[in-house]
């Protein structure tokens, strides 16, 4: 008896000492019946605010730096609370429910000070770009979408009208928007928070081999010299 609570005793103490709550997982107390929001829900449901944008899984890896596991899980139960939807393109977007409770809860955090206001300004600068003969805009989005290029990670796809728009991110917060046109046209947008030419001409550069790697495809590019500069503000 004596051996056997010894062992026993030994077997609780390192078993509590395991369960210290610094050392669990922020969903350590999962339940499906809940009316809380874990950390990674709620780092999800922040960086989903700007409605401007729809992520991908690799998307929301790279902008939330949650572990895969973690990202899966958060993402299932915002889904299952009806507060996010995953598209047809594969991405995700929040929905009506999702978007009233994040307007609701970015107010709770300011009043609470839990989170930082970030203030990026953003240079953007404008090329278009034509393919000879024009080829259609579903094919150029399959060459490009999901691809990287230098620091450039992919997002999303997105349709908005008569456009497939297409963007990436680089670890600097710099943007790439590809608006693919029905007419075989290319508007390309870089968004960028240290003015400097060299990243729009490596990007032009990436878009022109791709699509010149198909056959009898010839590609023009049209320098444009608007520069409009883009306020936004972001939740972290």
């Amino acid at each position: 008896m004596d051996q056997w609570y010894h062992e026993f005793s030994s077997f609780k103490q390192t078993h509590e000492n395991s369960l210290k709550l610094d050392n669990l997982p922020n969903d350590y107390f999962y339940s499906t019946e809940y009316d809380y929001m874990t950390l990674p829900e709620v780092q999800l449901l922040l960086a989903l605010s700007d409605s401007n944008i729809l992520y991908g899984f690799s998307g929301l890896r790279k902008t939330t730096t949650l572990h895969q596991h973690q990202l899966t899980k958060a993402l299932k139960r915002l889904q299952d609370r009806k507060y996010l939807l995953k598209n047809n393109y594969g991405t995700y977007e929040l929905t009506h429910a999702g978007s009233r409770y994040t307007k609701s809860l970015i107010k709770d955090l300011l009043n609470a000070k839990a989170v930082n206001v970030q203030d990026t300004n953003y240079s953007s600068k404008w090329q278009k770009i034509r393919t000879i003969p024009p080829l259609d805009q579903e094919e150029i989005s399959s060459i490009l979408e999901r691809r990287w290029f230098g620091d450039f990670r992919f997002l999303y796809k997105r349709t908005i009208k008569d456009q497939i728009k297409l963007c990436w991110k680089d670890s600097d917060d710099n943007q790439v928007h590809l608006f693919v046109n029905r007419n075989g046209s290319i508007d390309l947008e870089y968004r960028e928070t240290q003015p400097t030419n060299s990243n729009i001409k490596m990007i032009t550069k990436w878009v022109n081999n791709e699509i010149l790697n198909l056959n009898d495809v010839r590609v023009d590019i049209y320098e444009d010299e608007i520069t409009n500069h883009i306020d936004k503000t972001t939740y972290n």
